[in-house]
Order: structure tokens, then C-alpha cells, then sequence
């Protein structure tokens, strides 16, 4: 992912599974968000759906995780602004705040989302648009 926000020519990164789909107004969401210059991260509601279902428990956890798990971990960050956004949310953020944090840590075999989430905060507010993008749920399906 470094790679690529290396070669990204645009001020915003935006970061996405191959398998993720997005709204058709994400360009529109994107500015209206950064346009709070108080927010420097931003993410979806994902829905894990298969070619039968959809996973609503899976999702809704996912949903809930945002919050509650900065508010159970870090609570002090909780309250200024930190939500842990995750690769099938379509995180996007600004960047030179991104690479001011380091970019992501490639020494990470997972949660390097979450890790980036962990210093972008640092910066700014981490939020989650009331949007939906659609993951396939193969990973969970699985």
C-alpha cells in the first residue's frame, strides 16, 4: 500500500480491497469530508455480502468495532477523535498527513490499518462516513 500512495499523483490517498465496491458519489463524500480540515481519516460502513447473503452479524460487529474498541483500548484517544478503520471500510486520507505519520508500518503482518489509525490521530479525527461500500464475504464465508 506504501507503493502505491508513492506512485498516487492526487493530495488524497484512498485505500481499498480489489473486492470492494464504492459509491458512485465517493469522489463528492471524499471532499465533503475534507473539507472539516479537522478530520484527516475517513472510512465507510462496510456490508460483507456473497453472491446469496449478506453477513449482517459480521458487518454489524465490524460497524460496532470502530468505536468500541479505541473506546475499550484507548480511551483518552477515544475522545479525541480516534476510530480504527480497516481495509474493507475504504480508508482515505489526506496525503501528507499520511506520510507525516510514516505511512503504514510494513513490518506489520496485520492491523497495520489500525496501527496507522493509532498515529493519524495524532493529526486530526478519524470519523466514518454513514455510507456503505459492499466487501465480499469469501474471507469469512470461508
Amino acid at each position: 500500500m506504501n507503493d502505491g500512495a508513492r506512485v498516487a499523483i492526487g493530495d488524497v490517498l484512498c485505500f481499498l480491497h480489489a473486492d470492494t465496491s464504492v459509491p458512485n458519489d465517493v469522489i463528492a463524500i471524499i471532499r465533503q469530508t475534507f473539507a472539516d480540515s479537522t478530520v484527516v481519516c475517513d472510512g465507510f460502513v462496510s456490508l460483507m455480502t456473497g453472491t446469496q447473503t449478506t453477513r449482517w452479524g459480521v458487518s454489524l460487529h465490524n460497524y460496532l468495532k470502530t468505536y468500541y474498541a479505541p473506546l475499550l483500548f484507548r480511551p483518552h484517544l477515544f475522545f479525541q477523535g480516534l476510530r480504527l478503520l480497516f481495509g474493507d471500510q475504504v480508508m482515505f486520507c489526506r496525503r501528507a498527513e499520511f506520510w507525516e505519520c510514516g505511512g503504514f508500518n510494513e513490518q506489520l503482518p496485520i492491523m497495520e490499518d489500525g496501527d496507522l489509525c493509532l498515529r493519524l490521530v495524532q493529526k486530526g479525527r478519524i470519523r466514518q462516513v454513514n455510507r456503505v461500500v459492499q466487501s465480499s464475504d469469501r474471507r469469512v464465508a470461508k
